[in-house]
């Protein structure tokens, strides 16, 4: 790894201070992300469209040597030319070479990351080319000299006092437009004067068709078309990921990739380009010339690479941005590398430049907000994770204490219950000053109180079976209506209310709960880049519920992250033992099963509950929760409970996300995370009258609205076991 290291404290608290960036990319990304919602919704046909773009995708990028050479073969048959370019700095010169052959000296570029990525503009000006950019937004920073903060959207980081800045500055003028609908004529005015000056046009491509050696360019301001029709010259730069064999695979793409984006059900322009193109136009004088380059620049390394493969299926929507946390507090300039920005960039980062260039990996809170928005389904918090992994391999100092300290919550646990007093301890400044100095754990940070028992040991005083990792299972006489409660580690540890709650609910809808604990789901693990570990506290948990899931018994966790890790994760990090996938069918939130038993519910409630006419729970949603379909049910679930209105927040995580908010690197983000979430629950609490409640089922979600807000927060069982008292 190298030494020359960004200073990320500095670059942080820049951002989270620059009046521009936290009134501009916030709000901006959630909008996005909203009108994404809703026309996702609106679309019948959404999950079966990813399910075959990500199969079409798989398929292409496995037979991507062929549709190379297919490819070629079709654009010369349209009297165009191919070019393969291993690295940025050959794609540069083949570019600069045509631009000689023809004789060009001015061209326009329409908006193309790949461009941004070979640096494009500046080989073509040392050169003695003059370039100009006319995407509004890429023409916008190109005059401030700044480059693109966001796939789609270049320069969401700028307000509209900097762009009027940049036009005055940038065109050399004394007064410029107030509004952006006068500030676009000025720059279509401005542009229309290099378009028809231009003697070469440069474009990028969404797709590239192989049989036919067609390129699909999808946007919304009609630019790439002058760049395509209007110069001579015409040359698309693509990554070479950008193939598909046949037009009749394009189909699912344009209705997934509009909605994603920006929440259109179609893009205002959609060309699909052939050849050199049509002729006698009086714009053009002499022929029409097409270049194809395609780009490998470590491409086709990752697409070797078992985990970096998948970022190749990537179409470039920015969804993942727009829903992205840490990407929302900071912007792109930060979280980001050279070219690409927030958890896909890291994968891009890594794969084009090196491990060394995705040093900003380590602000993916791994929250998988990205995933759940992605149209072909990749598993970004999974590529962070082995690319955090891989990091720490080639630096093993770099984060050392850290990963032994985050990596095992039930070995923190158990260790601080051995010591009396060690909670009074561990908050004594000399103690929080020597943590955050060996481990970076943020000094700031309040550390987990744990009670004075666990859940387990209480279930055991009262009774009750108790299971542990190591303990034989098949001694236990099982019953019909014998239920697992799986206590993770924090559910047994820290959230003892909570885990009491639930078996009381278990137990009054009949069933002879079981407790089981004792071994760590592997979540912490993963999340600091430890997938040996991970995958051998998976392995600890297999031992201990899969016998309880072969006698074909029930098992609920109640922290989301936990059982997300178990459902989602268990199978990647054992592949070779199908114990994994038998547990992750068995394994349930406890809300997907409660719904599944609405109606006893229901029964229960209103023979035991009183009205409560007029209360409010504010209910935040956890991350895993989300992504996995999970939180509809605690809705759902919440909603028996006579006279109460759930207010869901909108934010898309609370900033914590486990570790993260205790880290030094990261506590500024979530903590800036952290006041956006209270300050969304204080307003939509001031809204209503009465008594107002708030609840989380995530243990770090709760953990960061009591510090960051001082409000009692519960987890949503417990506000079920009251009902049923």
């Amino acid at each position: 790894m190298s030494s020359d290291r960004r200073d990320f404290d500095a670059e942080i608290e820049a951002a989270l201070t620059d009046p521009s960036i936290q009134s501009a990319v916030g709000p901006a990304t959630r909008a996005v992300a909203s009108m994404r919602r809703k026309a996702v919704a609106d679309f019948d046909g959404y999950e079966a469209a990813r399910d075959r773009s990500r199969a079409i995708k798989e398929r292409a990028i496995e037979r991507l040597p062929e549709l190379i050479e297919t490819v070629q073969s079709a654009v010369e048959m349209t009297g165009g030319r191919v070019h393969l370019a291993e690295d940025a700095a050959e794609a540069c010169r083949i570019i600069v070479e045509i631009a000689r052959r023809e004789g060009c000296e001015r061209a326009v570029k329409s908006k193309s990351m790949t461009s941004e990525e070979v640096h494009l503009n500046a080989a073509l000006e040392n050169a003695g080319i003059h370039v100009r950019e006319t995407d509004l937004g890429e023409y916008i920073a190109q005059l401030d000299d700044d480059r693109p903060s966001h796939i789609i959207a270049p320069i969401l980081h700028k307000s509209l006092d900097e762009v009027r800045r940049t036009f005055r500055e940038g065109l050399g003028l004394d007064e410029v437009p107030e509004t952006p609908e006068a500030l676009t004529q000025l720059a279509r005015e401005r542009l229309r004067t290099d378009f028809l000056a231009a003697d070469m046009g440069i474009t990028g491509a969404n797709f590239v068709i192989a049989d036919s050696g067609a390129l699909a360019i999808v946007e919304n301001e009609g630019n790439a078309r002058l760049c395509t029709q209007v110069p001579r010259v015409h040359v698309a730069l693509a990554g070479v990921e950008k193939l598909l064999p046949t037009i009749h695979e394009l189909q699912p793409f344009m209705e997934l990739l509009p909605r994603s984006a920006t929440g259109q059900i179609l893009s205002v322009y959609l060309s699909i380009i052939t050849g050199p193109g049509w002729g006698g136009s009086p714009l053009v004088d002499g022929e029409r010339t097409f270049d194809l380059v395609l780009l490998d620049n470590g491409r086709m390394a990752m697409r070797d690479d078992p985990v970096l493969r998948e970022a190749l299926y990537c179409v470039r929507c920015g969804a993942c941005l727009n829903v992205c946390p840490p990407y929302q507090a900071v912007g792109g300039h930060v979280f980001g590398g050279e070219t690409y920005q927030s958890g896909i960039g890291a994968a891009w980062e890594a794969g084009i430049r090196g491990l060394d260039a995705a040093e900003f990996g380590h602000m993916c809170s791994t929250c998988s907000r990205c995933e759940e928005v992605c149209p072909v389904r990749i598993d970004i918090p999974w590529m962070n994770s082995n690319i955090r992994g891989r990091q720490q391999d080639a630096a093993p100092d770099s984060d050392g204490l850290m990963t032994a300290l985050l990596r095992e919550p039930r070995l923190l646990y158990e260790r601080a219950r051995s010591v009396p007093g060690s909670s009074w301890l561990a908050d004594l400044p000399p103690v929080r000053w020597y943590l955050e100095r060996s481990a970076g754990l943020d000094r700031r940070r309040a550390l987990p109180q744990l009670p004075p028992t666990t859940v387990s040991d209480w279930h055991v005083s009262r009774g009750g079976t108790v299971l542990r990792a190591g303990d034989p299972g098949d001694r236990v006489d099982f019953g019909p209506q014998t239920l697992v409660l799986w206590a993770d580690c924090h559910t047994d540890h820290v959230e003892v209310p909570a885990g009491q709650a639930a078996v009381g609910v278990l137990e009054r809808l009949g069933h002879d709960v079981i407790v089981a604990t004792g071994s760590c789901c592997g979540r912490a693990a993963l999340s600091q880049g430890d997938l040996a570990g991970a995958a051998r506290q998976a392995g600890e948990l297999l031992g201990l519920l899969e016998p309880l899931a072969e006698a074909g018994l029930t098992i609920v966790g109640l922290e989301p992250s936990c059982v997300s890790c178990v459902v989602t994760e268990s199978e990647r990090l054992l592949p070779d033992d199908s114990g994994a996938t038998l547990i992750a069918v068995r394994v349930q939130d406890i809300f997907e099963f409660l719904t599944e038993r609405a109606g006893e519910l229901e029964a229960l409630i209103s023979s035991a509950a009183e009205s409560a006419d007029g209360r409010q729970v504010v209910l935040h949603g956890h991350c895993q929760q989300k992504t996995e379909g999970w939180l509809a049910s605690v809705e759902a679930v919440l909603g028996l409970l006579p006279g109460v209105r759930i207010d869901p927040t909108t934010a898309e995580c609370c900033g914590m996300a486990g570790s993260y908010g205790y880290k030094s690197a990261t506590y500024a983000v979530s903590h800036e995370l952290g006041q956006r979430l209270v300050g969304e629950i204080a307003q939509i609490s001031g809204e209503r009258s009465g008594r107002s409640e708030v609840a989380s089922c995530g243990t770090s979600c709760r953990a960061q609205i009591k510090e960051l807000g001082g409000a009692t927060v519960r987890h949503p069982i417990e506000l079920l076991a009251e009902a049923l008292e």
